[in-house]
């Protein structure tokens, strides 16, 4: 007999990275030699996590008050303008009136926060088919459930047809629609749309929804920072939403775990954007009742952290600087690996740019295992292989495709 509720009994965090990534730490703790290519987060060439030293100066200049004292529910009026600033920048009074911002702990709180406010129980989101496992778990703590959406076309592009298809099917099944888009350097694949896939969505989005339906886009752009494309392009994409008619709107989930290479911390945001005044109203009654009530508020450190770097001129820009320098150690890492992937014929989903490489693989598990005996840990998925190129120095990025293909070739 459990004392458990009936919807708790089947609940099992069936998510393996963390507990992979637990193994592949303690076994790197044991021998050096260990590749731990598990868990996203940036380390640098000599394997030590990655630190700025421009958010390090702006904790150093942090009152005790601003680290320890309690902040407010939705995050302070500085808070949400520095947010709003960094993620618009040249395009910041293009939307400064017309979005509104909530602070989360991390990307997963605004991600929990939109599926509760914006779909009913038993509701459907609308998934890519290659995903962060844990949407899945948000949506089923919140009663709700999920279908996907091809990711990609027959020629590597956004399947566009396919996420058409998916939306209509929902705008007929339940009437309104919450499709999630992480972008650029998707999660787990690296894939990151272009301009034209970008408007063609908010062309569709509009066409959907003219005739009263509401659409959700939940933006997922917790790695927007790294892209190899820079500020001023995924910034371009972003002015789109100022297209979007009043049924619909966009609420991005912002990561400072991410950008800021916080990742302990849990600072998140949710981002709204919505020409109609009553969805920005309303995002902030909705949101702010459920913050209050899963975790009353976010950490004060966070959020003051977050509105330093962003506003303090001297630490933005050293700051941009060290974000520039970080997105080109990447950009070495993943040539590199795709180099040595297409030399000894070991294939990758379309990749872009980001911490991820991901390899399709029809044993995961069984080539999971092969690896670890070889002291090669990565992350096993579906019918997938994911490697975290952000955790590894350049070194190991050249010997690794070898080893995967091997690996893969010898447990078909």
């Amino acid at each position: 007999m459990t004392l458990l509720a009936k919807r708790s009994i089947v609940k099992e965090d069936k998510s393996n990275i963390i507990t992979l990534g637990a193994i592949a730490k303690e076994q790197k703790k044991k021998d050096p030699e260990v590749i731990n290519a598990t868990i996203g987060m940036l380390y640098d060439e000599d394997e030590k996590l990655f630190a700025y030293k421009s958010v390090d100066k702006a904790l150093n200049i942090l009152t005790t008050d601003e680290k320890y004292a309690y902040g407010s529910t939705p995050g302070s009026k500085d808070f949400h303008e520095a947010v709003k600033q960094w993620v618009f920048r040249q395009y910041y009074n293009d939307f400064k009136d017309i979005s509104a911002v909530m602070a989360t702990p991390g990307g997963t709180g605004a991600l929990s926060n939109t599926f509760a406010n914006y779909l009913d129980e038993g509701d459907k989101a609308l998934l890519p088919n290659y995903m962060w496992g844990n949407y899945k778990q948000v949506l089923y703590e919140n009663h709700q459930d999920f279908m996907t959406y091809k990711l990609f076309n027959d020629n590597g592009g956004f399947n566009l047809d396919d996420l058409k298809k998916c939306m209509l099917e929902l705008k007929e099944s339940q009437g309104r629609i919450l499709v999630v888009i992480n972008d650029p350097c998707h999660n787990p694949t690296g894939y990151s749309m272009t301009e034209a896939e970008w408007i063609a969505v908010i062309n569709m989005i509009n066409e959907i929804s003219a005739d009263g339906t509401p659409v959700i886009l939940l933006h997922d752009m917790a790695y927007i920072d790294y892209s190899k494309a820079g500020f001023d392009f995924t910034r371009k994409n972003i002015s789109l939403y100022k297209k979007l008619n009043d049924n619909a709107m966009v609420i991005m989930a912002f990561s400072g775990s991410k950008t800021l290479a916080l990742y302990g911390v849990r600072l998140g945001a949710q981002v709204a954007v919505s020409n109609n005044k009553q969805n920005i109203e309303d995002f902030n009654k909705a949101n702010k009742f459920s913050s209050r009530s899963k975790w009353s508020n976010s950490t004060n450190l966070g959020m003051n952290l977050v509105t330093k770097v962003f506003t303090n001129k001297e630490l933005k820009e050293s700051f941009e600087k060290e974000l520039e320098d970080s997105r080109n150690t990447l950009i070495k890492r993943a040539n590199a690996f795709l180099e040595e992937s297409k030399k000894c014929g070991l294939k990758t989903l379309p990749f872009d740019c980001g911490f991820f490489v991901t390899i399709p693989c029809d044993n995961p598990e069984a080539a999971y295992d092969y690896l670890v005996k070889k002291k090669i840990h990565i992350i096993p998925m579906g019918k997938v292989l994911r490697v975290t190129i952000s955790a590894i120095p350049l070194k190991d990025c050249i010997r690794l495709p070898k080893l995967i293909k091997e690996a893969i070739d010898a447990t078909k």
